[in-house]
């Protein structure tokens, strides 16, 4: 079955047709079609264009062939174009002629753009769910590791003391953005292309403000040209992707560094890890390495659609039904991920003994220190100098930091005193954090708060 034909003289090959058919990727698409088939059906019949009998039959059939998809009896019969082809004849095998009356009105380009708002509306609050989900994860294990204390990194160098609570909540926050640009994305679908026509509308009155409400659209696009061919929605529903993909990936990265041997500050949970065929010793990441690998297929499937849509004229062109493989991939790739990123996250083990040993030396703790001589009047940059001096020595004599006795530190500036004793190690440096957002205890705890009162919005 054809939706169009009449003035061709010719059957197109069938070569052509299977190359152009897009039912294999679109099936999916079905219950946002027959949704938009029942919204259209009882529009048409308020503007009197199928009568209240002809109406109750097209319900009663679009019923049926919606069963037909939840009890698998509709399948992606490649001999269809596509899903909205298949639907209409399904339609006509239940309805029979009043089922030709339906179109009345619409294109196809309104149509799909239609469908897939709804599909990527459902989508999108779906993944909101799943991001509450792993944060709430990560305010559990925040809450469990507060107060252990770890390096953090620049230049994947020892930095500065944080605790573990500290960096899985740098976690947290990345993915409440990801929520918000979600949202936007989610907001930009929510806009109804329907009224457009193929491009430049109809002459026959289409209720709007009904189809609407029945579909829950808050708004309508103000031009057709722009209704029925714009995918910005797709565009920044799959850029939010790439920013989520891209936090996934950098915290898959950490895990990964963390748990080797050179780290060991992570112990991998067996159930999500895997062996070598060689070498017994092995337990590898693999599936933190996955989803960081995944990373590229994500940002490719949006390098794809905006490489398609750079070459498209204004209106509707046949390209744009490759901005679905696009969608689809990403869709189902980042689900799949958060199937299981809860979980494997959960079962985690820090070695806190380890992550100790690592901080031990006490170089992390040089910043507080010159800041402490910054307090005392001393320049920065003197108090960088003095700092950087007793790090050098305590390198060379193999000398930890809180080893330093009062008396020597004098040594290295007359403006020490005892109260710098608890900075030369980096439980005492946490504990005198001053900034917003540090890992100091106290801001530890407004920031959690601030967390669980955002995952609960």
């Amino acid at each position: 079955m054809k939706l169009w034909g009449g003035r061709f003289s010719g059957e197109q090959s069938k070569k052509f047709l299977d190359f152009e058919s897009s039912i294999k990727f679109d099936f999916r698409l079905a219950p946002y079609d027959i949704a938009v088939n029942r919204a259209w059906a009882k529009m048409l019949n308020r503007i009197e264009i199928i009568s209240d009998r002809e109406l109750k039959r097209l319900l009663t059939a679009l019923n049926d062939v919606d069963n037909d998809f939840k009890k698998g009896r509709l399948k992606a019969d490649p001999g269809f174009e596509d899903i909205h082809t298949l639907i209409e004849d399904r339609l006509f095998t239940y309805a029979g002629a009043v089922a030709r009356k339906l179109p009345a009105g619409r294109s196809r380009n309104e149509l799909v753009s239609a469908d897939v708002r709804l599909y990527l509306r459902d989508k999108i609050d779906y993944i909101l769910g799943e991001i509450k989900g792993l944060q709430r994860r990560f305010l559990a294990a925040a809450t469990q590791n507060a107060r252990v204390v770890m390096p953090g990194f620049t230049h994947l160098q020892p930095a500065v003391p944080i605790t573990i609570g500290h960096l899985i909540l740098s976690y947290f926050w990345k993915f409440e953005r990801d929520k918000k640009f979600l949202k936007y994305a989610r907001e930009e679908a929510n806009v109804m292309p329907l009224g457009g026509g193929a491009c430049g509308g109809s002459t026959i009155p289409v209720d709007a403000d009904f189809l609407m409400t029945e579909l829950s659209f808050p708004k309508q696009f103000e031009n057709s040209v722009d209704g029925t061919s714009s995918r910005d929605f797709i565009l920044l529903f799959l850029e939010a992707c790439c920013n989520m993909q891209i936090h996934l990936s950098g915290i898959c990265e950490d895990i990964i560094l963390f748990s080797t041997p050179a780290f060991g500050f992570i112990r991998l949970p067996d159930e999500y890890s895997t062996g070598s065929s060689l070498m017994p010793q092995k337990k590898n990441p693999d599936f933190f390495e996955l989803v960081r690998g995944k990373s590229g297929r994500i940002i490719g499937n949006l390098n794809a659609l905006m490489i398609m849509l750079k070459g498209i004229p204004s209106g509707y062109s046949r390209d744009l039904q490759e901005d679905k493989v696009s969608l689809f991939d990403s869709v189902d790739e980042i689900t799949e991920i958060f199937r299981v990123f809860p979980a494997v996250f959960s079962s985690l083990e820090f070695d806190a003994e380890k992550i100790s040993d690592s901080i031990a030396s006490g170089d992390v703790c040089a910043q507080a220190i010159a800041e402490y001589l910054v307090l005392q009047d001393i320049p920065f940059r003197t108090a960088h100098e003095i700092v950087g001096k007793i790090v050098r020595d305590n390198e060379q004599m193999k000398r930890k930091m809180s080893a330093l006795k009062l008396s020597e530190l004098k040594g290295y500036s007359e403006f020490f005193a005892g109260d710098v004793l608890p900075l030369l190690t980096a439980g005492g440096v946490v504990a005198q954090l001053a900034t917003a957002g540090s890992p100091s205890p106290l801001k530890f705890e407004e920031q959690l708060r601030m967390a669980y009162e955002a995952v609960e919005e």
